[in-house]
């Protein structure tokens, strides 16, 4: 379903504010999802930054370009920037465009209202005169053209800096757990050594806190994957595993839709059971019954949750065994042999 807010994106346009962009021209949009709601001639303008897996995979079917990463110096007419409810990832967007679009080349900005994009706009007043908003579906899109010099300082101010989790691992704003190590995450170490051996997945691996702890407590573990639908989780957790010294494999990987290859003795995982600000328990139920396809027979599934996502059913469905380890602060920790 597409957010009021992204459709508010495109409204200038609809509105015939701006004009639609030539054939050739070129547009930067950041965090939007696949709308086949759109004008087609869109497809052949626009390049998606979209560094979540599934909206990446969804815009690709489509017939957009799109990347999680922009590589290189390219530069483009215009951007387009769909405000997330990460802070930080946002300003670091808004960065990204500043950066590659063409002096005077046109910026639209949209949010919705619950997501601070007046505080965005006011923040934004800083850099370029804000020519015009509108207001629509419950969000604001506002829109500047791109200074002709913007000071470099100005422009690395709005990069958030790295943070240093535990002094050991380096996360950004946006990633899941970002400033602290999770507590469920942390309550699930100690079982390490005793359930976690031989081939080894971590399913939403996030920045890699739980493969870190894996490889430093699990004696019996030989080889580990990584899968995150996260590409910029995925490129931390690369840099705070880099000194592994078992083989390790990243992934970027939606897994409630991709299919895993690999087969695995041990599966661990702290699975996401949010979907933009709602809960959506079907994607931890989702990870569960991925990780029971791929798991040897034996194999041993050990995962933390919270303690009120209904886990048990699809557990016990995909299961011989369920225990509960662990019921503390709010999370569970349940061990599951296949």
């Amino acid at each position: 379903m597409i957010s009021g807010a992204q459709q508010t994106l495109f409204l200038p346009f609809e509105h015939e504010i701006f004009d639609m962009p030539e054939e050739g021209a070129s547009f930067l949009a950041c965090g939007i999802a696949a709308d086949r709601s759109l004008d087609a001639s869109w497809k052949s303008v626009l390049t998606c930054l979209q560094p979540q897996r599934p909206d990446f995979l969804a815009l690709q079917r489509e017939g957009f370009k799109a990347v999680p990463r922009l590589e290189g110096n390219e530069s483009f007419d215009g951007g387009l920037l769909l405000l997330g409810k990460h802070r930080g990832r946002n300003e670091a967007w808004l960065a990204e465009i500043l950066a590659r679009v063409k002096p005077g080349g046109t910026i639209i900005v949209s949010g919705d209202k619950k997501l601070g994009i007046d505080s965005f706009r006011k923040m934004a007043t800083g850099i370029a005169e804000i020519e015009d908003r509108m207001s629509k579906n419950h969000a604001v899109a506002f829109w500047f053209r791109r200074p002709a010099d913007i000071p470099d300082e100005q422009l690395a101010g709005l990069k958030p800096a790295h943070n240093l989790v535990d002094a050991l691992y380096y996360t950004q704003p946006g990633m899941f757990s970002s400033n602290a190590v999770d507590r469920g995450s942390a309550l699930l170490v100690p079982y390490m050594k005793d359930i976690l051996f031989g081939n080894v997945a971590d399913y939403g691996a996030g920045w890699g806190y739980l493969s870190a702890q894996a490889l430093a407590h699990a004696p019996k573990l030989e080889r580990l994957d990584l899968y995150e639908a996260d590409y910029e989780s995925l490129q931390a957790a690369r840099e705070n595993l880099k000194h592994a010294e078992k083989p390790v494999e990243f992934h970027w990987f939606d897994l409630t839709k991709e299919a895993v290859t690999g087969i695995y003795d041990t599966v661990i995982m702290n699975p996401p059971f949010h979907e933009g600000r709602a809960t959506d328990v079907s994607l931890g139920q989702s990870f569960i019954t991925a990780a029971a396809r791929r798991l040897k027979t034996g194999g041993r599934l050990l995962l933390v949750a919270n303690r009120q996502l209904p886990y048990e059913a699809v557990l016990k469905g995909s299961f011989r065994v369920v225990n509960l380890l662990k019921d503390e602060g709010g999370f569970k920790v349940i061990e599951a042999r296949k």
